[in-house]
C-alpha cells in the first residue's frame, strides 16, 4: 500500500521534524518536508537550515507560515506533486514573554503560524486525498497541564490545536482521515544546553531522570500512522515520560 506523507517543521537536524522525515523514510514512506529555516536562525538554534542528510527525501521551498503568502506558496507548491496520504503538522512559532510584554504581532505570529496555517494544510489535504486510508498528526503542548505564563499566547494556539485534531477528525471521519494531536512534553533538540544546571534541573522532572528525545517522539507517531493504530481516533495524547509540571 502507497505511503505518502508531508512533515512540516523541518529545517534543523536536531529538530523533532527532521527525525520524523528520518524515521519515516527509513520505514517505507515517500517523504516530502517543509521547513522556515530563517525563524531557526531567528531563534538562534545553532544547526538552522542544516537538513542536507536526509538524502532521498523531497524538501519543499521554504517558507514563512505566519503569513497567507507563505503558507499559499506552501500550498500551491504541493499541488504540484502526487497526493499524499499522511500529514504531520510539527512547524511551531514559539517565543517568551511575559503579560505585559505582549504585542498584537506576536500574538498574531503564534495564532497564524500555530492555528491558521494547520487549519489551511488541513483543507489543502482533504481537497486532494484520494487514497483510502489517511491520517493527520498535530503538536499540542503541555498546556492543559500546568501554566505556562511566560508564553501564553503559545500555550493559547496549542489549546486550539488539540480542540482542532478533535474536532477535524469528526469532520473528515467519513473519509477514513484519523486526526490526533500529540503532546510530546520536553523534549532534546538543542534549545538548552546539555550539561546546564537548568538541563539537569529538568532532567530530573522525568521518572527516568533523563529527557525526551525526538526518538521518543518518532516511535509514536510511527504506530499512529501504521495500521496497528488505526483506532487511535481525535484524541490528545500527553507523551511525557512522567515529566511533573
Amino acid at each position: 500500500m502507497r505511503k505518502r506523507i508531508l512533515i512540516t517543521g523541518v529545517s534543523r537536524p536536531q529538530g523533532i521534524g527532521s527525525t520524523l522525515a528520518r524515521k519515516f523514510k527509513e520505514s517505507g514512506y515517500e517523504v516530502l518536508i517543509h521547513g522556515h529555516s530563517e525563524y531557526d536562525r531567528h531563534m538562534q538554534y545553532p544547526d538552522a537550515g542544516e537538513v542536507s542528510s536526509l538524502s532521498e527525501i523531497t524538501r519543499l521551498k521554504d517558507s514563512d507560515l505566519s503569513n497567507e503568502t507563505g503558507i499559499s506558496e506552501l500550498i500551491d507548491e504541493l499541488g504540484q506533486h502526487e497526493s499524499i496520504d499522511h500529514l504531520i503538522l510539527c512547524h511551531a512559532y514559539s517565543t517568551h514573554g511575559e503579560i505585559g510584554e505582549w504585542s498584537f504581532e506576536e500574538i498574531n505570529n503564534h495564532m497564524v503560524t500555530n492555528v491558521t496555517a494547520s487549519m489551511l494544510l488541513i483543507q489543502a489535504f482533504h481537497k486532494q486525498f484520494n487514497s483510502n486510508i489517511g491520517c493527520i498528526t498535530l503538536f499540542s503542548s503541555g498546556q492543559s497541564l500546568g501554566p505556562m505564563t511566560d508564553e501564553i499566547p503559545y500555550a493559547v494556539s496549542k489549546a486550539a490545536i488539540a480542540n482542532l485534531a478533535m474536532q477535524s477528525s469528526h469532520a473528515m471521519a467519513a473519509d477514513n482521515i484519523r486526526v490526533n494531536a500529540v503532546n510530546p512534553g520536553p523534549t532534546d533538540t538543542g534549545y538548552i544546553e546539555k550539561g546546564s544546571a537548568l538541563y539537569q534541573e529538568i532532567a530530573e522532572q522525568f521518572h527516568s531522570k533523563r529527557w525526551g528525545t525526538a526518538e521518543d517522539v518518532a516511535n509514536l507517531l510511527l504506530f499512529l500512522h501504521s495500521e496497528e493504530g488505526k483506532w487511535v481516533v481525535g484524541q490528545v495524547i500527553d507523551s511525557e515520560g512522567g515529566f511533573r509540571h
